[in-house]
């Protein structure tokens, strides 16, 4: 059997999977301290929470995919593991961002998400026009 062998994605991989176990966890020990089984119960802090985990999964797959569909056409190690590292740290970032009780908007969670959504870009138009790097 012929199996992919995609190393630099699958180490960005598995610190994004235990980054997403991180915050599912804080969502059941905030729901657990409010006695919410569904929804947020008007709690603010497990709001936050479930939102911080919901964004780490709704952006974190397609990232991960890219990188693959990258690593497996030729594209360079370095630009790779860039890549793994901007979303790594934007993603702690942005999920330091959500927890934290502050306003709306906050420079952690705003440099979380460009940085996600640079790592979605740049691997987008890698894959799009040849690989660059």
């Amino acid at each position: 059997m012929n199996f992919l062998n995609l190393p630099i994605t699958a180490l960005y991989g598995g610190l994004c999977g235990l980054l997403v176990i991180l915050l599912a966890a804080n969502v059941v020990r905030h729901r657990l301290r409010s006695k919410v089984s569904l929804g947020d119960g008007g709690h603010r802090d497990l709001g936050r929470a479930i939102r911080a985990h919901g964004n780490a999964v709704e952006y974190i797959p397609l990232a991960l995919l890219l990188m693959a569909l990258l690593e497996t056409n030729g594209g360079s190690a370095t630009a790779l593991h860039t890549y793994g590292i901007i979303l790594v740290a934007g993603r702690l970032l942005h999920g330091f961002g959500m927890l934290v009780p502050r306003g709306s908007a906050n420079l952690p969670r705003q440099l979380g998400i460009v940085a996600s959504w640079a790592v979605i870009l740049g691997t987008s138009v890698q894959l799009l026009w040849g690989r660059i790097g």
